[in-house]
């Protein structure tokens, strides 16, 4: 050990100033990190301040007895501006040794003790006066925040309160020696803290390191160390000081959304297997006439358009067929919902229809049995709308019925009206629903227009509006081929915003 050096009252009154001056400085760097949540800098900073203030109390004992030839001049000497003899700590810190307490002594620089009542208070140098700021305790979220030092030249071991918790260490055992921490620690983090220790006592330079700490009740505790080394005069290391900060909670939460950003990923390679299943579904089972087609006594176009607000396949559809009696099947449709099941629920319903319609049976009748085989094969959730037609060319008469579907619209010597619609409810509404049926009668040139709902429902604007522009454009629709009647159409709702599916069928009399 070194013999210490003797000053004088005035020595020490210049070394408090200085000293203060940098508490000061360390309290303007801590306000500066808890603004900014800084909360490791904000730490470092509490247990430097700590520090200081257990040296200015150290170097006014050293003041209060210090030689001096002249008393007076001493006794006259002020304290440093802004300091109080109420920051100075009178008496001696007790320190732990192994497991005993041991003896009395000045506190060394860099032991950095926070109080037990995990609050740091501390004044700031200003020109009206001390003003006291008060810092809370690390919140309950960010774990526990402790600190210990291990002097290698007395063998003395002082520990937070704090430390104690973390390794769930009763105080009355004392702290751990530095060769007992590896019993402490998860098998698998004994070489990361070997290697924590080689850095702090060989290479003599500052380290951190992650560790499991093992719990009584068989648990783990994530404890993220920072460690740095105090040298001596001749640059061996005199003692080393840790921070210690329990990240069991915040590991936890980073596993848990690791977690969930996996289950992510696998729900979306799903979504976007489904997708594309779905997809090759549709474009197999329902027709994509890019051109009109020609029926007994119609010429028909149609398209579709997907929603924007989603990447999954919807469950519209739409067909037309002609059937072994000369007549035409007419069908338009929606399956509630999105995705695989809504695709394969389209497919069911639209084959039904067509192997319906070849029996001759009427379009209220086919709706009824449609309602039938939705309860039975599709799942218990499933609801669908859907409009059947049959078109007799002879008479130019078309018998049809709904469910729960829109209207068609009919297009006529430049003026659109909606036809008096027959009742019927939505398919998978009800067991036993009825539905009636009407009959039309077209001339020629006359033009019809059905739709699904996605073409006239439109977030901001209401059905009613988008039904009468539709039927606005009955100057411009009258008279075209039924191609341009679709076109049309799509142009004048909106083309690229459809919050749902939008299924758009024109059918020209000839």
């Amino acid at each position: 050990m070194h013999e210490r050096t003797g000053f004088d009252a005035a020595e020490l009154t210049s070394m408090m100033t200085r000293v203060a001056r940098l508490r000061s400085q360390v309290d303007d760097l801590l306000a500066g990190y808890v603004s900014q949540e800084s909360t490791r800098q904000a730490h470092v900073c509490e247990l430097l301040a700590a520090s200081l203030e257990q040296s200015l109390g150290h170097l006014g004992r050293l003041c209060a007895t210090a030689p001096s030839g002249d008393r007076a001049d001493r006794a006259n000497t002020p304290f440093p501006k802004g300091l109080s003899t109420a920051r100075i700590r009178s008496g001696p810190v007790d320190g732990i040794v192994g497991d005993t307490l041991a003896p009395d002594r000045l506190p060394a620089p860099h032991d950095l003790l926070p109080p037990r009542d995990g609050t740091l208070t501390f004044g700031r140098v200003r020109e009206s006066g001390l003003d006291n700021v008060v810092l809370p305790a690390p919140r309950a979220n960010t774990g526990l925040l402790a600190s210990a030092q291990w002097h290698l030249d007395t063998d003395e071991i002082r520990w937070s309160g704090e430390m104690y918790q973390i390794f769930d260490r009763d105080p009355l055992l004392g702290p751990l020696r530095l060769d007992d921490l590896p019993g402490r620690v998860v098998a698998g983090d004994v070489p990361a803290l070997e290697r924590f220790v080689a850095d702090l006592l060989v290479e003599l330079c500052a380290s951190e390191c992650e560790l499991g700490v093992l719990r009584p009740n068989g648990t783990t505790r994530a404890l993220h160390l920072l460690g740095e080394p105090v040298l001596d005069v001749d640059g061996s290391a005199r003692s080393i000081w840790i921070i210690a900060r329990d990240v069991s909670e915040l590991r936890w939460t980073q596993a848990a959304l690791s977690e969930t950003r996996e289950q992510l990923l696998v729900q979306r390679r799903l979504a976007r297997a489904e997708h594309r299943l779905a997809t090759e579904l549709q474009r197999v089972v329902m027709p994509r006439w890019t051109r009109a087609i020609v029926l007994p006594g119609l010429e028909i176009a149609t398209h579709y358009s997907p929603a924007e607000a989603t990447a999954r396949v919807g469950g519209d559809w739409y067909d037309g067929m002609a059937l072994p009696d000369r007549s035409v099947l007419v069908t338009l449709g929606d399956v509630s919902g999105h995705g695989l099941a809504a695709a394969s629920g389209m497919t069911t319903l639209r084959s039904a229809l067509a192997g319906l319609a070849v029996t001759g049976a009427a379009p209220g009748a086919m709706l009824y049995w449609l309602n039938r085989l939705l309860l039975q094969a599709l799942p218990t959730e499933a609801i669908a709308t859907a409009l059947c037609g049959r078109y007799d060319p002879e008479h130019r008469v078309l018998t049809w019925a709904r469910a729960g579907h829109p209207p068609p619209l009919l297009f006529r010597d430049g003026r659109g009206t909606v036809p008096d619609a027959p009742d019927g409810i939505a398919l998978g509404a009800h067991d036993e629903p009825s539905y009636d049926e009407a009959r039309l009668e077209l001339r020629s040139g006359d033009l019809l227009l059905l739709f699904t709902d996605g073409l006239v429902e439109h977030r901001g604007r209401d059905v009613d509006e988008a039904i009468d522009v539709l039927l606005g454009l009955a100057p411009l629709l009258c008279g075209a081929d039924a191609r341009s009647c679709v076109d049309l159409v799509v142009s004048r709702l909106g083309p690229t915003d459809y919050e749902d599916d939008a299924c758009v069928m024109a059918l020209r009399v000839t």
